[in-house]
């Protein structure tokens, strides 16, 4: 055979490899079924109306003990967002967000199972674990003007586990852990763990207890 005749042949086949190979990388880089029906439900979730609380603890590890907090938000689509601070079995109103701020507040809700570490089963709750950097680089934090990621510049590790029924987010838990270091300026940096939960309560009306699984 002609050796100009190769060429078309050698073509093709090299087209055909490179199809695979991009296959290959395409189904590697695809999220997983379990981090899919993760963010689907985030998303599902706050594109609704809902209630959820917002329970903080902190833990410094020395002789300021624990202090926890629990705030309540109310949220009625499209821009009606309430925060009451629970204080027992009694809530007392704290704000009521302007449009923009509940914007950011949506966008924070939804970007907390954002990123790029997979999801993965575990019982009925999907888990994962990632540095501190990497969320705090994605999670926005409301100012005045903006609504921007704020990274804390220190090292740590975030355990998360999130919970979904009927197609729904109902719950995520974190738990940051800071370990003692140095800042780069040589101060010693606050250290300690710190639990989060986002507990949804209501979502469209309907409790949360009497979603199906």
């Amino acid at each position: 055979m002609p050796r100009r005749n190769l060429v078309p042949f050698l073509l093709l086949a090299l087209l055909g490899l490179g199809t695979v190979v991009f296959a290959v990388l395409g189904a590697s880089s695809a999220p997983s079924g379990a981090t899919l029906t993760v963010q689907n439900g985030s998303d599902l979730t706050f594109s609704n109306s809902f209630t959820l609380d917002l329970v903080n603890t902190l833990s410094s590890g020395g002789s300021n003990g624990t202090i926890s907090q629990v705030r309540q938000v109310d949220y009625k689509a499209p821009d009606r967002m309430s925060v009451y601070q629970e204080v027992g079995s009694r809530s007392k109103l704290i704000a009521v967000l302007t449009p923009s701020a509940v914007t950011c507040s949506l966008s924070t809700y939804r970007a907390v199972v954002g990123g790029s570490t997979p999801w993965t089963p575990s019982g009925k709750v999907f888990v994962r674990t990632e540095s501190l950097a990497d969320y705090d680089a994605r999670i926005p934090h409301a100012t005045a003007t903006t609504c921007e990621p704020q990274p804390a510049g220190v090292l740590g590790s975030v355990h998360e586990s999130a919970a979904v029924r009927a197609g729904y987010l109902v719950g995520v838990r974190l738990t940051v852990v800071v370990p003692p270091q140095k800042l780069a300026s040589g101060q010693q940096a606050a250290s300690g763990v710190e639990n989060q939960a986002l507990v949804l309560r209501e979502i469209n009306g309907t409790r949360v207890s009497a979603l199906g699984k």
